[in-house]
């Protein structure tokens, strides 16, 4: 995935748990919405971190690399 793709669906992933998140603050909200919104939020977050970790890790590689390791 080239990078400005990350980045795109890395937007994409944030807006929808933005999403989730102002859901969840509905006062209308059934309590079976709200868990199915809640492990929605859950698996966002995953593929989230998940993408940090990798941009993580590059950054780390850089580093070594730029110190001669």
């Amino acid at each position: 995935m080239a990078k400005g793709e990350a980045n795109a669906a890395y937007q994409v992933l944030s807006a929808e748990l933005d999403e989730v998140l102002a859901a969840l603050q509905s006062p209308d909200i059934t309590i079976d919405s709200a868990m199915a919104l809640y492990e929605r939020g859950l698996r966002l977050v995953e593929q989230l971190e998940g993408r940090i970790k990798v941009a993580e890790n590059k950054i780390t590689q850089l580093k070594l690399q730029a110190a001669g390791g």
